[in-house]
């Protein structure tokens, strides 16, 4: 594990080295997230169901992350499917206020539909005002206990192949610009100096240590006003394999896909400022019985189905500098 520190903390330290020169951007993600109560179905069946809103909070999220890019010229000749080749060097700060990381990346864009990247991410993290940053599940009546700041750090490794197509580019024109673009992403999560098969959380966020997947497909269609994107999203993610995870938590479901359909607005104000909106419907696990009052988490209840809810109202923000 000290080897994959060391890496990671190699691929930082690289980061600064290329980010003296070329673009900065800093991205403002905020989210807003009503309470939807879930709904039990006392079945050993798979039951899809919808759970309505019940509450008008159940939590927040925000985060600013300041982003270098250095682009390198790679072109293969001038066919426009290879003119406008290149290598792409990145390295971000993110802040939020329960974690802090670093994250060193590089993409390659081979012909203009196709792009191919690799990422590794360092953090750590605390809790605040109740909010775990970074912590240990300890059982379901304790929930998560914080990690040491300076002991146990979350890290992250990612490979990400993206498809992108743009009819304009076929069918020229200011209204022609409707946009497809699909993305695959291998994701190892882990956290250095526990069990593997115990869950974690990261960012208020809980996950078990190993390969995830991620895949994301958008629809969309530009125009050249300052609304200048509208589109449609879906989101699958999960767990490859329990095979860390063993049968301790086999009832819960491990593998289990979360799913979204989001609607997505973009609007760009000019070159250096843009807003997107998103409204996010998601699934979730569905359960055999409530969660009773003595239990702070979920992870001792049985899985049977999926559960689809209105996530979350989420804003970004960017300017590039």
């Amino acid at each position: 594990m000290k080897k994959s520190l060391s890496v990671l903390f190699l691929l930082v330290l690289a980061s600064a080295m290329f980010c003296n020169s070329g673009s900065f951007s800093i991205i403002t993600d905020a989210a807003y997230k009503p309470y939807s109560k879930p709904v039990a179905v006392n079945t050993d069946d798979d039951v899809n169901r919808v759970a309505p809103l019940s509450g008008f909070y159940s939590g927040v999220e925000a985060r600013v992350t300041g982003k270098y890019n250095y682009v390198i010229p790679t072109p293969f000749g001038t066919n426009p499917l290879v003119k406008g080749n290149n290598v792409n060097l990145s390295c971000a700060l993110e802040i939020s206020p329960v974690t802090l990381a670093s994250q060193f990346g590089v993409s390659f864009t081979p012909i203009a539909f196709l792009n191919f990247s690799a990422s590794a991410k360092l953090g750590t993290g605390w809790e605040f005002i109740g909010i775990q940053g970074h912590g240990n599940y300890i059982s379901s009546e304790t929930g998560f206990k914080p990690y040491s700041s300076l002991k146990n750090f979350y890290y992250e490794y990612k490979l990400s192949g993206l498809f992108q197509f743009d009819l304009a580019a076929i069918v020229p024109g200011d209204w022609n610009h409707v946009v497809t673009m699909a993305t695959y992403d291998f994701i190892y999560k882990g956290v250095n100096g526990i069990e593997k098969q115990n869950p974690s959380t990261w960012q208020a966020g809980d996950f078990f240590q190993g390969w995830n997947y991620y895949s994301s497909i958008i629809l969309g269609y530009q125009m050249p006003i300052v609304l200048q994107t509208v589109g449609l999203q879906l989101e699958m993610e999960g767990l490859f394999s329990d095979k860390n995870v063993g049968n301790v938590f086999a009832d819960y479901d491990p593998t289990f896909m979360r799913i979204g359909i989001n609607p997505v607005f973009i609007f760009k104000f000019n070159e250096k400022h843009s807003l997107t909106t998103q409204f996010s419907f998601s699934s979730r696990r569905g359960f055999t019985s409530e969660k009773p009052e003595n239990m702070n988490t979920s992870y001792d209840l049985t899985s049977n189905g999926r559960e689809w809810f209105f996530n979350r109202l989420a804003f970004s923000y960017s300017i590039k500098l």
